[in-house]
């Protein structure tokens, strides 16, 4: 009987995936059986793999270029560095071979003025040069010691993302076998394809582009609070050197609503360490779960980390999540709000997000 349920859901589920003239609709009408959501999930996560992997092999073959023409480069740098190094090697001879004595024992030896005016000013000249060629010397020296130092560390991160896509082939590998034996042994294996066909296309052209706008317009927004903070009375409580701000998710909400009204079928809410946002505009679901953390490099700021996101009732993997919060920032840089203060800690409890500042150091 599960077998045929799921069948007939499956079907239900199919049908509502494509529209009068072809188009892809949303695929969240009705809740999916566990069994199936898992299939569906670890079929968008194969989706997922597959475009990080092409993203990872994309920043290999850039690594390897950058690596190919900075090796040239040094090469080239070499052969130039091995003339002005002959140059530095004459100077340190002609110190060490007696030329400056002569030119002692010539100034000693001038018997007037202007002569002694001549000699001094000819070996001002020659001592200058000798300056100017050993640091120009020595400056290509450190630029060549800092280039194969550079190119040391493209070589250890090329070694890094190699690592990073061997390891995520195999993860997709293991996910791709673990999806063709459970579809083999659904007993409706053709129509369960069909449909996580339609889901990863719907995904691909629509729902790829409707989280990413959705991620845009909330970076943007957060670029805009410190200015809605300044202006609200209560939010920032200062106590001597001490600061603290208190948002809550009935402000934020205000806030964000203000800005783009994508947001009106939004709701934020601060609870147990944790900002939700979770949204439905019709034909698209999305909850977007993280914390936020205090970070002091390079700057300090308190950083948005996405733990959690849903896409019409389905969980995308981590590439997702780690791609997202890399594209686009959601963080909060409080010297945007007062200059010379710094995030001590931050909370999210009972519907605010309380934030402690101190004077920077």
């Amino acid at each position: 009987m599960r077998r045929i349920g799921i069948l007939t859901l499956a079907v239900s589920m199919f049908l509502l995936g494509v529209s009068r003239g072809g188009a892809l609709l949303p695929v969240h009408a009705e809740p999916y059986p566990e069994e199936t959501r898992q299939l569906l999930e670890k079929s968008l996560s194969v989706v997922e793999l597959n475009r990080e992997i092409d993203r990872i092999s994309a920043l290999r073959s850039g690594a390897q270029a950058d690596i190919e023409r900075n090796e040239r480069l040094l090469a080239e740098r070499e052969m130039a560095i091995a003339v002005q190094r002959e140059k530095a090697g004459h100077v340190l001879r002609s110190y060490y071979m007696g030329y400056k004595d002569f030119w002692m024992a010539a100034l000693l030896h001038a018997d007037s003025l202007p002569k002694i005016i001549r000699v001094w000013d000819t070996m001002d000249l020659i001592v200058q040069a000798d300056h100017r060629t050993m640091n120009a010397y020595a400056e290509q020296y450190r630029e060549l010691k800092s280039g194969y130092e550079r190119l040391k560390r493209e070589k250890d991160d090329l070694v890094a993302v190699e690592s990073g896509l061997v390891a995520q082939r195999d993860r997709m590998n293991a996910l791709r076998g673990d999806l063709d034996r459970e579809l083999a042994a659904s007993g409706d294996e053709q129509m369960l394809r069909k449909l996580m066909d339609e889901l990863q296309a719907y995904w691909r052209n629509v729902g790829l582009y409707e989280v990413k706008q959705h991620f845009k317009a909330l970076a943007s927004a957060m670029t805009q609070l410190p200015d809605y903070v300044k202006k609200t009375p209560g939010i920032v409580q200062t106590n001597g050197l001490k600061t603290k701000l208190t948002l809550s998710d009935r402000q934020l909400n205000e806030f964000l609503r203000s800005q783009d009204s994508r947001f009106d079928d939004f709701s934020f809410k601060f609870d147990d360490g944790l900002l939700t946002m979770e949204g439905d505009n019709g034909h698209l679901q999305v909850t977007i779960q993280g914390r936020y953390t205090i970070e002091n490099e390079p700057e300090n700021a308190i950083r948005f980390h996405v733990d959690k996101l849903v896409f019409n009732g389905l969980a995308l993997p981590d590439t997702t999540r780690a791609e997202l919060e890399q594209e686009f920032d959601l963080g909060f840089y409080p010297q945007k709000l007062i200059k010379y203060v710094k995030a001590r800690s931050v909370e999210m409890e009972d519907g605010l997000l309380t934030v402690d500042l101190g004077i920077g150091g």
